[in-house]
């Protein structure tokens, strides 16, 4: 049985979150957040944020406060980042607020910016502490000399650009930092315990340690250097969670001073005095994915266009501005669809607790009704506390996602239907599609009224018409998701770093090997059944996830269910499964995974590369198909929109972190200037067979219906014309003319049997076979032909040699690597050479060194040997 890392981090948090709750006497204690945004949290720390000139919230402080003393809390404080404008605008109303802000501060001899808690400073310190804060030390150093309380908050969540920090920044922390926020409540439970169980083993010997290495005074910056106090907030920029999480303040007898003293004089005191116990509950991502939801609906309701030239001036790489540029017109289209927008203020005020009239139900189409009813339930968990309200909000979620995808795939299937689309690709050659996926780069292409063009094109209008809405819908909840993992799991590298210090929590190796196929009867099927065979026998922490409608699951194979299936007429006989994103999304944080490894290039393979994004895992991809050639000798493919499919190729497999591929031609090929991969990422693997392939009796008469003295060329394999298989009439042709009895087998179907049939009318046809026959069917032949230069790796030529019968094909990619040349088969460059070479093989003597050298050759490749390579390329080393 798996193990189960969240369950672990659940039960460690829920054990310290009670030992914190009994810490003080509960009458003595004052309940406060000490974390938590409002409106004047305007100007956003991410970049994109910046770019697009949003704020991080629109919540007033008046909300705020309400919703904190709903869920509990007695004292109050709200900390905008670098500023504390809503403090002094209620301490001005005469509401009791302890003075505090968020600063982001920048440690100089690291280059990292950190977030920095400060209470109870003046306005004329806020303008000190404001200007220091480039210089951490120099702004600790004031704090310190002004009894000013400084929190370190989130500590392993850094602000460090593409690098970890190391060891060193945070011993250093440790001397200059007397409190801690160790319970974050937009941080995951991982996070928040790592940070916990990292103060918890210091000790004063290593705090003197650090304090000659770094030659710092202890006191210089701490009232007591050897006391970590820990604290708590929920870091909340939406109310929804404000109050949720924070900290105990311990006050000896509170009661009484509380007729002389305020509140915030008291919390202050506390803070200052290290009194503090952090309060909460267990979280993974839901918290997150809810506020990030309701933040976007927000962003859709009061976004305004930045404008272009914001967008280019402004800092930030290209790649941010382009980001920006794509968010910006997502959210500037979602305001052109009324029905989107009515929807998305529904969802927005049932978050805050307003529930929609009765007479806005009335008015919903049909289709959206269990939608709207959903946000009602939403509206009435609004009163819950807790985890009720998480898992309510939550629970509704997911389904209004499963209705948006239900409604979206009706309505796209009538679409496509209707408007015949299905049909105009057909139409339409496959070189005119590709250079439709060409922006043009000139400005006026895209205002000018193209009246020349007019009319020959879908109506994009109308066939996106009762579209958005769902689609919107859905890419919301999914963008939500999305943001909410990456914001947790930013720092994946460094936790898992800091874990493995600490030797505690450490996250699980455990691979998701992503597939769009597994049930189908191609090779990359075929070699993951194998696969899935032997992560079983050996227990490998590695599950397999598809999408199908006709498998079930089993021990260590997930099957997703599909929302939507379609084909297209370019490859008619394969149907493409679109998952529901949001629960692979959320399988993937279940089922503890650490890394990935897609099988295909299609939707499960792109799906990949936004997990690998979102969860900050590596991803691998392991190269089955050449599609460029597939392009080519298929689908008719060449010049300059061969050259685009190469260049989206080299997109998608540079997005990799590994690329796994079957042969030395193809890692040549990546690693050349035409693919221009990093070499020491792409790493030549391979497949193995079965056991059940081995020699076997040969029995000809019963297979093939001929004596044994006929000598038997066999084919094995799909009858498509990319597979050579329209050789195979001349090549026996010209055997045929030495060897008159000799009998050609073709085992498999395709396309193209029907033509081979009429050429060559005394050839044997087995159709597909199952898989325990090919073993009988390769003992009985005499030589295996492989006319197919596309083949990557070829199981066929293994499963061949493995039965004892020698292989001839093309000195090309798999087999060539596979194939020793005039040893356990042959190589060859041509038709002509396949020929002669078979005249040779059929008149040598020494047949049986060729077989007893194909049996060898074939055991080379070891399943374990293979797989223990394979997962130590992605990095986990203690697999055997």
């Amino acid at each position: 049985m798996k193990p189960d890392f969240q369950a672990t981090l659940r039960e460690a948090f829920e054990q310290f979150v009670l030992a914190q709750q009994n810490k003080f006497p509960a009458q003595d204690v004052l309940k406060i957040d000490l974390h938590c945004h409002d409106f004047n949290s305007d100007v956003p720390d991410e970049l994109i944020g910046r770019i697009l000139n949003v704020p991080e919230t629109w919540l007033s402080s008046e909300k705020l406060i309400e919703k904190l003393t709903a869920n509990g809390c007695d004292t109050f404080t709200i900390t905008n980042h670098n500023n504390a404008r809503s403090c002094y605008a209620l301490q001005s109303k005469g509401i009791d607020v302890l003075t505090a802000a968020e600063f982001s501060c920048w440690v100089p001899d690291f280059e990292i910016g950190i977030h920095v808690l400060a209470y109870g400073f003046t306005p004329e310190q806020e303008i000190r502490l404001d200007k220091l804060r480039k210089n951490l030390y120099q702004f600790l150093e004031y704090a310190r000399a002004h009894q000013i309380p400084t929190i370190w908050a989130h500590p392993l969540y850094h602000y460090a650009a593409k690098k970890t920090p190391p060891p060193a920044f945070f011993n250093k922390m440790l001397l200059v930092f007397e409190r801690f926020e160790v319970v974050n409540g937009q941080r995951d439970t991982w996070q928040n315990l790592l940070v916990k169980e990292w103060l918890e083993q210091i000790s004063p010997a290593e705090i003197d340690q650090y304090a000659k290495e770094f030659a710092i005074d202890p006191l210089q910056f701490c009232a007591d250097p050897y006391r970590k106090s820990m604290a708590g907030g929920s870091d909340c920029h939406t109310s929804i969670f404000a109050g949720m999480t924070g900290t105990y303040l311990y006050i000896p007898d509170l009661q009484q001073r509380l007729q002389t003293e305020s509140r915030s004089q008291l919390a202050l005191e506390a803070i200052r005095n290290g009194q503090t116990a952090p309060f909460g509950a267990y979280q993974n991502t839901e918290k997150m994915t809810i506020a990030f939801l309701d933040y976007a609906c927000q962003i859709a309701l009061n976004y305004k266009d930045p404008g272009l030239v914001r967008l280019l001036l402004h800092k930030g790489t290209s790649n941010d501005k382009l980001i920006a540029f794509l968010v910006s017109n997502l959210f500037c289209e979602v305001q052109r669809h009324k029905v989107t927008t009515s929807f998305i203020r529904i969802f927005h005020d049932s978050m805050m607790g307003d529930k929609p009239s009765f007479l806005k139900k009335l008015v919903v189409k049909p289709a959206y009704k269990p939608i709207f009813d959903e946000a009602v339930n939403i509206a009435n968990k609004n009163k819950e506390n807790g985890q009720q309200l998480i898992d309510g909000y939550y629970h509704s979620i997911l389904n209004i996602n499963q209705q948006l995808y239900a409604v979206l795939s009706k309505r796209l299937t009538k679409k496509l239907k209707k408007a015949g689309a299905k049909e105009s690709l057909k139409d339409k050659s496959l070189d005119e599609l590709i250079e439709k996926l060409e922006l043009p780069s000139s400005i006026r292409s895209y205002i000018a009224n193209n009246e020349k063009g007019k009319g020959k094109n879908v109506d994009v209008s109308d066939f996106l018409d009762g579209l958005s809405f769902p689609f919107f819908g859905a890419l919301f909840i999914l963008a939500a998701h999305f943001t909410s993992a990456k914001t947790m799991f930013n720092t994946r590298p460094l936790l898992r770093d800091f874990s493995k210090r600490l030797k505690r929590f450490e996250h699980p190796e455990r691979v998701c090997w992503l597939t769009d196929t597994f049930g189908d009867g191609n090779g990359v099927s075929v070699f993951l059944k194998e696969m899935l065979a032997e992560i079983k026998k050996n227990s490998l922490p590695i599950d397999l996830v598809t999408c199908s409608s006709t498998l079930e699951s089993e021990d260590h194979l997930i099957v997703l269910q599909p929302v939507q299936e379609f084909s297209l007429p370019i490859y008619g006989e394969y149907a493409f499964k679109i998952p529901n994103f949001v629960e692979l999304h959320n399988l993937f944080l279940s089922g503890g995974y650490d890394r990935i490894i897609c099988s295909t290039e299609g939707i499960m393979g792109f799906f990949g590369l936004y997990l690998k994004h979102a969860y900050s895992v590596e991803a691998s991809f392991y190269m089955h198909t050449d599609w460029l050639m597939f392009a080519r000798k298929v689908l008719n493919i060449d010049g300059h929109n061969l050259n685009r499919v190469r260049r989206m190729l080299r997109s998608f497999y540079k997005a990799f972190d590994h690329v796994f591929v079957l042969n030395s031609d193809q890692k040549n090929w990546l690693a050349g200037s035409q693919m221009n991969l990093n070499p020491n990422k792409v790493h030549q693997t391979a497949h193995w067979v079965n056991s059940r392939f081995k020699p076997a009796f040969s029995n000809k008469q019963k297979l093939f219906g001929i004596s044994e003295e006929h000598p038997v060329l066999l084919y094995v394999g799909r009858i498509s014309r990319e597979k050579g298989v329209l050789e195979l009439s001349s090549i026996y042709k010209q055997v045929k003319q030495k060897y008159k009895n000799i009998q050609l087998v073709i085992v498999g179907k395709g396309p193209d049997a029907e033509q081979l049939k009429a050429e060559n009318p005394g050839a044997v046809f087995l159709d597909w076979v199952g898989r325990d026959q090919l073993p009988e069917i390769y003992s009985s032949a005499d030589l295996l032909i492989l006319p197919s230069r596309f083949d990557t790796f070829s199981n066929v030529v293994l499963e061949a040699l493995s039965c004892g019968l020698p292989v001839i094909a093309y000195n090309t990619k798999g087999p060539k690597d596979i194939i020793r040349d005039g040893k356990d088969g042959f190589l060859v460059n041509n038709q002509q050479e396949i020929s002669e070479k078979i005249r040779t093989y059929l008149g040598n003597k020494k047949k049986e060194a060729f077989k007893r050298a194909a049996v060898e050759r074939a055991a080379t490749y070891n399943s374990g040997t293979i797989i223990v390579g394979l997962l130590k390329a992605i990095g986990m080393n203690d697999v055997k």
